[in-house]
């Protein structure tokens, strides 16, 4: 099995030559090596240790993460592509273990992302049944065990099928930043593929958690497509008190929160680019051959996470269980 590697780079030159070099120290190291260098100014062409050993395309403009790594991916041929972030680097023997998870189902494996102390930044990273996602078991120790299947992996270090990458439609490019992953992850499902989280395989993620209001524009807007193409009508119909509620806590937490003009913002995209979801949606549904019930077991009713711990979310929780458990009964 042959392995590209894709790394799109904005303005972090040097943290990209540290990743790159990571791959090159793999013992199964990619047959390519493609930096998407996204800034204007293409700072990573002149860093020696990334234009040695890598092949750099420059964007004519920043087309954030999802299309840098659509660019990036369209450049290879290898049967598998690795997305790895600028600021992280790759175990040795990281695409090793990748490759030994996956079989003939998998269409993407996921790796276990760590802080620089060693905690969990992400890996296997669970989908509510509104479509809101976070980092799984963030904060806690290092993970030990045998691969599974999960609802979603990290973007910040997956190893993609491009068979299958490319049935399924490849990235939104819509998306720009958040949420590409969830969706990608998504998608995959309902064509039937497996995705695959593999503790064994490791990256270390410089990673900081921006609480800047900007995010919460492309996290808001990236939930609403993914939610309203990638579920079925029946679904839809079914969850939709759920996703009302969701839509008016949200609102709420974001007047709390300081960006609420972000997340009015979000709405209106939406509202303007409902044609282009309804399109979007037709080709997702598309390549379904899986029923949302066999989806619906995969996420999660409740809110298991430090990120966002509030009374009511707990106390929502076991009749979110029973939501769930009756809209399965009724799409199986």
């Amino acid at each position: 099995m042959t392995v590209a590697a894709v790394i799109v780079s904005w303005d972090e030159p040097q943290a990209t030559a540290a990743a790159v070099r990571s791959l090159l120290e793999q013992t199964t190291p990619p047959a390519e090596i493609v930096v998407v260098d996204n800034h204007p100014d293409h700072p990573t062409m002149r860093v020696p240790d990334v234009t040695d050993d890598a092949r750099v395309v420059c964007s004519a403009e920043n087309l954030g993460f999802a299309g840098g790594a659509a660019l990036g991916i369209r450049e290879t041929s290898s049967e598998w592509v690795l997305l790895l972030n600028p600021d992280a680097t790759a175990a040795p023997d990281c695409v090793e273990r990748l490759l030994a998870a996956a079989d003939e189902a998998s269409g993407v494996v996921g790796a276990q992302i760590l802080l620089p102390d060693g905690r969990v930044n992400a890996g296997d990273n669970p989908v509510h049944l509104t479509g809101i996602t976070w980092a799984g078991h963030f904060g806690e120790p290092a993970e030990t065990g045998p691969p599974r299947g999960v609802a979603s992996v990290s973007g910040a270090a997956m190893l993609i099928r491009r068979s299958a990458y490319d049935a399924v439609g490849g990235m939104n490019e819509r998306y720009f930043l958040y949420h590409e992953d969830v969706e990608l992850s998504w998608r995959l499902h309902l064509a039937g593929w497996d995705v695959i989280f593999q503790p064994a395989a490791r990256v270390t993620h410089d990673y900081a958690f921006d609480k800047g209001t900007a995010k919460w524009f492309l996290l808001e807007r990236n939930r609403a497509w993914t939610v309203l193409t990638c579920y079925s009508a029946g679904a839809l119909w079914l969850l939709a008190p759920l996703l009302l509620a969701t839509e008016i806590a949200v609102s709420l937490e974001a007047l709390r929160g300081g960006w609420w003009r972000e997340k009015r913002k979000a709405l209106g995209a939406v509202w303007r680019e409902r044609r282009a979801i309804a399109e979007r949606r037709r080709v997702v549904q598309g390549t379904r051959c899986v029923a949302d019930a066999d989806l619906l077991r995969r996420m999660t009713p409740t809110f298991e996470t430090p990120l966002l711990d509030a009374p009511l979310v707990r106390f929502a929780g076991p009749l979110l269980s029973a939501y769930r458990s009756a809209a399965i009964a009724v799409l199986r």
